[in-house]
């Protein structure tokens, strides 16, 4: 409901509201103290229950509460399904948060480890030669753990959570990471471990994880030697700040940009800053060694370390002295390279653009691509203080990201300047989850090869560290000339436009969830038998349809297309899956599905 409630009007009814407690929005469980009256009793036996005009409001015996769980779920996870829904809608937002905030984690090194082993010993059952398969985790069984998660995972909200915080702290497998899936598990598991807890704990485990090191080349990063033309590398000193901290330029805790007395944007380092820090990152090497090598030592490659294991310091390779970094602090001379570590990023994680600049692109990967300042504002105002003086709390975050007015209340539907578009990763899981997938292996082994080629995305797969797209990305056209950021549509090309609709017929029609390159029953055909009972009225199927994918947004013309295609289906069995696979194809690529409210 809007905030401001004027005159509701339903056939013959006409409703007055009284003495409503919330200043913010009206609906969604915003209703205590709200009186409706009618001016008619008038209603059919059968609609005793579920006609009276406080209906309207609370939305008992309407659809109402399940449209906004199914909203709300699509912001908040991969995607809902008919019983999430449900169960939503007798619950409370806020209740569901809370409850997800306590759920075990799902794990990916231990579910990589444990895919790997069960394809080996399956191949050794097979009878194939022990000399051409291996029991160590690939790059595959990283991203089958990763769809198993994400489609089967009770913790949606944290894996939700954890995708966001990747595409922040990026690291991606196209890289010398990339033959090494127990190391990229790891950081995964990482970011997992803190999504709903502090960024500063988040930002040093992330710091000296071995395949940050290695991505970002602070791993084996030596100190000054001028009689050798050896510097310190800048590479990660420049991108914790640029991309994982302060960004480019002030800010203002609303995320506008400060300026100077001219008017103009004002940098937040400059390359001294940048070569400064860069002293701080120095002497890192490898943690530990697989079994049966040696010992690590400072300057050991990839090959042979443990990459799940954090790096450490090698204090001769660290470089003394002080350090003058951003905002004018100096690290003083005479501490431990650790100390210098721990004091840089409590530097960083305490600048006042920090908390403006990640939680903006927190409520872009959720909820919008272009938040107002008001909406940024409330935010970091928790980032600032969860309510028991503790800064940088993410669970406190992301509850507040998710249950503000502006991405609660109903004025978004029809805000031209709210929403984002479903980058390609979050339109599979949405479909996996909402339709179903039989998988009588019990293991959903999906290697993203068409998706990542097809439509240029795969978690932990970005071609560089700049993520898969830019957050002030503006395509060409209407949203550029309206100043308007839609970061999903820089992967939005002719490739992509062509190759989505391709993709999504074989996920329909084919009823083939994905591709895999393992023998035996590792398929997984899609299950659409959830809308057989529905198939037979057009009208109930497209509502169901609507509810479990476009959130019940569907537009006019999208139901008439829809609609026109499918009134020449004969009714039969045949028939009706023909039906309900041609209504999920309109759907998936209608913009109603791709536009998220």
């Amino acid at each position: 409901m809007i905030k401001s409630l004027l005159t509701l009007a339903l056939g013959c009814f006409t409703f007055l509201c009284h003495a409503q407690p919330y200043t913010d929005y009206i609906g969604a469980g915003h209703t205590r103290n709200i009186t409706v009256s009618s001016s008619s009793a008038h209603s059919k036996n059968y609609f005793s229950k579920s006609a009276i005009p406080q209906n309207t409001i609370n939305g008992q015996g309407l659809d109402g509460k399940k449209v906004e769980a199914s909203r709300f779920l699509n912001m908040a996870t991969f995607g809902g399904n008919q019983v999430e829904i449900e169960q939503l809608a007798s619950s409370t937002p806020e209740a569901w948060i809370d409850s997800q905030l306590v759920l075990p984690k799902s794990a990916y090194l231990a579910l990589t480890d444990s895919l790997a082993q069960v394809l080996y010993d399956f191949y050794l059952a097979q009878g194939e030669d022990p000399e051409n398969i291996s029991p160590n985790p690939g790059w595959q069984h990283l991203r089958y753990s990763w769809w198993n998660n994400a489609v089967y995972g009770k913790d949606q909200l944290r894996q939700r959570m954890a995708f966001a915080l990747s595409q922040i702290l990026v690291i991606s497998d196209d890289a010398d990471i990339g033959g090494h899936a127990r190391g990229m598990a790891s950081y995964y598991d990482m970011l997992i471990h803190h999504a709903f807890g502090n960024y500063r704990d988040l930002l040093k485990d992330m710091t000296l994880h071995p395949c940050m090191g290695s991505y970002l080349s602070h791993l084996n990063n030596p100190r000054e030697i001028p009689e050798e033309n050896i510097h310190p590398d800048q590479n990660f000193a420049r991108e914790i700040m640029q991309l994982f901290t302060i960004g480019l330029y002030e800010l203002n805790e609303d995320g506008s940009r400060r300026k100077d007395s001219l008017g103009n944007d004002i940098p937040t380092y400059n390359n001294t800053h940048i070569a400064e820090l860069a002293k701080v990152f120095t002497g890192l090497g490898i943690g530990a060694s697989l079994e049966g090598m040696n010992d690590p030592f400072f300057g050991q490659g990839l090959y042979g370390s443990d990459l799940t294991v954090p790096m450490i310091m090698y204090e001769e390779w660290h470089q003394p002295g002080e350090k003058a970094i951003v905002g004018d602090y100096v690290i003083p001379d005479g501490q431990t390279g650790m100390q210098d570590i721990d004091d840089a990023i409590q530097i960083l994680f305490d600048h006042p653009n920090t908390a403006p600049f990640v939680v903006r692109q927190l409520i872009q990967r959720l909820v919008t691509s272009n938040p107002s300042r008001d909406y940024i504002y409330r935010v970091v105002q928790v980032w600032k203080n969860d309510g028991k003086g503790v800064k940088g709390n993410l669970a406190a975050v992301v509850k507040a990201i998710l249950l503000d007015p502006e991405a609660r209340s109903c004025d978004g539907l029809t805000d031209p300047e709210f929403g984002k578009m479903m980058e390609p990763v979050l339109r599979l899981t949405h479909l996996y989850r909402a339709i179903g997938i039989d998988v009588p292996s019990g293991y959903f082994l999906n290697h993203g090869y068409d998706i990542e080629n097809y439509l240029l995305q795969h978690p932990l797969s970005s071609p560089s560290v700049f993520n898969f797209y830019l957050p002030d990305h503006q395509p060409t056209g209407a949203l550029h000339d309206s100043n308007l950021n839609a970061p999903e549509f820089q992967l939005l090309n002719t490739l992509t436009a062509l190759e989505y609709p391709n993709i999504v017929f074989g996920w329909t029609y084919y009823e083939n969830a994905v591709n895999n390159w393992e023998n035996g029953n590792f398929y997984s055909p899609t299950n659409a038998s959830a809308f057989f009972e529905k198939a037979h009225g057009d009208e109930d199927l497209i509502n169901q349809v609507d509810l479990l994918l476009t959130n019940g947004t569907m537009s006019a013309e999208t139901r008439q297309t829809i609609k026109e295609a499918i009134k020449e289906f004969i009714p039969t069995l045949w028939g009706a899956r023909e039906k309900i696979n041609m209504v999920l194809y309109l759907t998936f690529i209608s913009p109603d599905y791709m536009i998220k409210k």
